[in-house]
């Protein structure tokens, strides 16, 4: 067990921001904690994506996850066109994960990141699809080799996460990403 397959057990989620919402959520940590709790009693607000957002991550970039801010902290290049965006992208808030901080993406951001996505097919991801890749960097849950079930759960919330951000788009708001 690595340290990098620790962060990868952790759940992702995304939760719609409304435009009128976004500056106390990029400016207090409180106004974050509370935009979570409401969003778990409305589930059109949010996204759960479980564990399954390390492997989205892994096989849409073909790298491990970092954090925008943390990238740029090490001096790591970072593409705002790029895939990396989809679960790492965002501007930083003041709450604290267990990860990192929760970050923003504002509605022409996600707009941008929801028109990648949409280039990325279905067909595409499957192909990309490596379960010996995710089992050598231990991407959890690490039953990438037994059949086709790992394969069907992972499409299935990256068809998710496609949805919710076409969804977020067509409404106009922003995203707030958050793992812990």
């Amino acid at each position: 067990m690595t340290v990098r397959s620790e962060v990868c057990k952790m759940n992702a989620y995304l939760i719609k921001i409304a435009q009128v919402n976004s500056e106390s959520v990029i400016r207090s940590a409180d106004a974050v904690q509370k935009t979570i709790k409401d969003a778990q009693n409305n589930t059109n607000r949010i996204l759960n994506l479980d564990e399954s957002w390390c492997g989205i991550h892994f096989v849409m970039t073909g790298e491990y996850p970092i954090p925008r801010q943390e990238a740029l902290q090490r001096g790591i290049s970072w593409d705002d066109d790029s895939l990396e965006n989809v679960l790492m992208g965002g501007s930083p808030t003041q709450y604290r994960t267990k990860l990192d901080v929760a970050r923003y993406l504002k509605p022409k951001e996600v707009a941008k990141v929801a028109e990648k996505l949409s280039n990325l097919t279905v067909k595409q991801f499957e192909e990309w699809y490596d379960p010996e890749a995710l089992m050598e960097e231990h991407i959890p849950p690490e039953i990438w080799d037994e059949g086709s079930e790992p394969r069907g759960w992972l499409i299935s919330y990256f068809m998710k996460l496609v949805e919710f951000y076409k969804a977020t788009t067509a409404s106009g708001e922003g995203l707030l990403i958050y793992i812990d």
